[in-house]
C-alpha cells in the first residue's frame, strides 16, 4: 500500500488542489486521455486501491454481503466496512459515481 504524509500540505491546499485534479479531468475530453492520465499520476499500487475501493462500492450497491465481497475480491472486512461507512455517510461521491455507471449501463 502506498505510505504518504499528508501534514506536508495544509488541508487547504490540498482541497484547492483537488479541486484543480477534478478540474483538469473534466478538461480531458475522451476517456483514453483521462485514464493516460490517471495512469500516468498514479502508481500501480494507488491505482489498484481505487479501482479495488470502486468495486467494493459496485458490489455493496449491488447487495452483496461482506462475506461474497471478500471472497470474490480477497479485500478485508475493514476496507468493506470503511467503504460502506461512505456509501451511507459520505458526501454521496461513491453513490453518485455508482449510480451513474449503473445507469449508463442500462442504455
Amino acid at each position: 500500500m502506498p505510505k504518504f504524509v499528508h501534514k506536508k500540505i495544509a488541508y487547504e491546499e490540498q482541497d484547492e488542489l483537488l479541486e484543480e485534479l477534478c478540474k483538469v479531468l473534466q478538461e480531458l475530453k475522451t476517456v483514453e486521455k483521462k485514464k493516460y492520465f490517471l495512469k500516468d499520476l498514479l502508481g500501480r499500487g494507488e491505482r489498484l486501491m481505487l479501482v479495488r475501493r470502486f468495486k467494493i462500492a459496485k458490489l455493496l450497491e449491488d447487495g452483496r454481503t461482506y462475506q461474497e465481497i471478500v471472497t470474490t475480491m480477497k479485500a478485508g472486512p475493514s476496507t468493506i466496512s470503511r467503504v460502506e461507512r461512505l456509501l451511507n455517510f459520505g458526501r454521496n461521491g461513491y453513490r453518485d459515481a455508482v449510480a451513474k455507471i449503473k445507469k449508463k449501463n442500462r442504455k
